[in-house]
Parts: C-alpha cells; sequence; structure tokens
C-alpha cells in the first residue's frame, strides 16, 4: 500500500480508525463473551499474548449459557495468572499444561480441570495450568518462550487445534503480533489503515493456516526439548468425531507432526467414543466433569518417567 493510498483511505474511514483498538484481539474477545457470562471479569490485555487471565482471582462465578442450559463454574488463578490447582507441597516433577479453553476447564470447576486432574492421580507432580480460553498455538509457544525459563517444567503438555481454525477479523495472529509491535514503536497509522482496509474487505484468513499451525506445534516441542523437558501432544476430541469418520484435518495434522518428531501423542476420540460419546461433552468441544476425568486418566500415565 502506497503512501497515498493511505492517506486516501484514512481521510474515507476517520472514525473507525479513531475507534479501532490497538490491541484488535483483545476487543474481539471481549465483545465475544457472552456465552460465558462471569467470564468478562477474569481477563485482561497483554500486548505480547493480547490477552491473559487476572492473577489472584478467588472463585469469580463464571457459567456456560447455550439456549436455555447452564453449566456454572468458578475460576480462581494464581499470583502468576495461571488456573489455580490443588497443592502439590511435596512434587518432585513440573507438568506444565499449554492449551486452549478444553486445558483451563470451561465448564468446570479449577480442580476438575484435566491438569488438576492429572496431578491427583500422579503423587509426586505438580501441573500448572497455563491453558487460556481462545489461545492458539502461537499464543502457546509465546507463553512457553515467558514460562519456560522460570518454570523448568520435566514435561511440556500441548493441546491445540480447535482456535487456530477460526476466522476471527481476517488476520492472522502473527500478523496482530506484528502490527502491536510496529504500534508500540509509534507506527500507528499506516498498520491501523491496513488493519481496516482487510477487515473492510474480507477473505477467510484463519488465526493460523495450517502450515503456520504447525510450524508452532513444531517450535514448542523443539523449545521443550531444549529445556530438558519432554512434550506431550493431546489430540483433543469434537463431539463431531463420536459419529465415527475420519480425525479432523488439524487433528490428523498433530498425529503426523508427532510421529515426525518422535513426540508422545494421546489421541482421546476412541477413549470418548468408547465411554459416551457424545453424552462427555457439553457443546462441541467442551466436555463435562467426567469427560475431562477420562482425559486426565487417559493423559496422566503419559506423565511419567
Amino acid at each position: 500500500m502506497t503512501r497515498r493510498t493511505a492517506l486516501l483511505l484514512a481521510a474515507a474511514f476517520p472514525a473507525a480508525l479513531r475507534a479501532e483498538d490497538e490491541n484488535a484481539r483483545w476487543s474481539f474477545l471481549r465483545t465475544n463473551l457472552s456465552v460465558f457470562p462471569g467470564t468478562e471479569k477474569i481477563f485482561e490485555s497483554d500486548d505480547e499474548l493480547f490477552w491473559k487471565l487476572k492473577s489472584g482471582l478467588r472463585a469469580v462465578a463464571c457459567a456456560e449459557r447455550i439456549a436455555e442450559q447452564e453449566w456454572p463454574f468458578s475460576v480462581s488463578t494464581d499470583e502468576h495468572g495461571r488456573r489455580s490447582t490443588p497443592d502439590a507441597k511435596d512434587a518432585q516433577r513440573t507438568a506444565l499444561f499449554l492449551g486452549d479453553s478444553c486445558t483451563f476447564g470451561i465448564p468446570v470447576d479449577d480442580h476438575e480441570s484435566f491438569p488438576a486432574v492429572c496431578q491427583s492421580l500422579m503423587p509426586g507432580l505438580r501441573a500448572v495450568n497455563a491453558g487460556v480460553p481462545g489461545y492458539t498455538a502461537f499464543q502457546g509457544r509465546v507463553l512457553l518462550e515467558q514460562l519456560g525459563p522460570r518454570l523448568r517444567p520435566d514435561v511440556v503438555v500441548l493441546t491445540f487445534w480447535v482456535n487456530g481454525r477460526t476466522v476471527w477479523d481476517h488476520l492472522s495472529d502473527l500478523e496482530h503480533h506484528e502490527l502491536l509491535a510496529a504500534e508500540r514503536a509509534g507506527d500507528l497509522s499506516r498498520h491501523r489503515v491496513t488493519r481496516l482496509v482487510r477487515r473492510v474487505t474480507p477473505g477467510d484468513r484463519p488465526r493460523l493456516s495450517e502450515d503456520e499451525f504447525a510450524a508452532e506445534v513444531r517450535t514448542i516441542i523443539r523449545l521443550a526439548r531444549e529445556a530438558n523437558a519432554r512434550p506431550v501432544i493431546v489430540v483433543w476430541p469434537a463431539a463431531t468425531g463420536m459419529d465415527g469418520g475420519p480425525p479432523h484435518v488439524r487433528q490428523q495434522l498433530l498425529l503426523d507432526i508427532a510421529r515426525e518428531q518422535n513426540v508422545a501423542a494421546v489421541e482421546l476420540t476412541s477413549k470418548f467414543r468408547a465411554a459416551g460419546g457424545r453424552a462427555l461433552f457439553v457443546d462441541p468441544v467442551h466436555a463435562t466433569r467426567e469427560g475431562y476425568r477420562i482425559a486426565a486418566e487417559t493423559i496422566a500415565p503419559h506423565l511419567e518417567g
């Protein structure tokens, strides 16, 4: 885009440019939480991760509401903004769980998330639930870069695929990250115009393309190994997969990467099918309490050693 074109567009859409939030990812999340009442209280903006969980939360009342059904749950976080798990004072090993709302545990209480249940099943294990609703593998990789040197985990469990395929505003997570960095450096107008143009000329650009998703997963595996942690890939199931048929293309991609990288892959679809199928889901991807327990029982044996 030439400078002249940018100036013409800026003149044509001044109100839209003024209203544009510098952190558009955070703005989009805030305006799309109506199905999860109460969760608007648990997030805050972040320059690197777009948003994150607030620290020091104590039993914030939340819910998932679909049609006339509601599943209440409460959220607590530690001083670092990680969803609370029971104390593990005598822990000898640490497992860092990176993921989205399925790792976080919508719509169950803190101790019922699958990382928390894994900890209860594995004496000597400390589970760090770093799952955050809405996260993609891009945000998981950035979070590992932040947390890895401090936590020094023995195991890194990654559970991503659902959010990266979604289309938010026709910009990728990587593009948003670059735009935010440019805006912090003072280059505001050109990038805001670029973002506006992409929004008024929409396409089908997902938050992560399949190639970008695969690259982020491989980078998480590499970073874990460089930190002397063992990576484990969890291939999260979907309700649509309970009736048979092939896996989603991104589920299959995770299985392929696991074979390629010689990484343990925990495939949960067959377990869910055998244990109750669609009855283990409250929506297309989030599990019931029983579903999360089955996930933990399947994942826990891969955390040993």
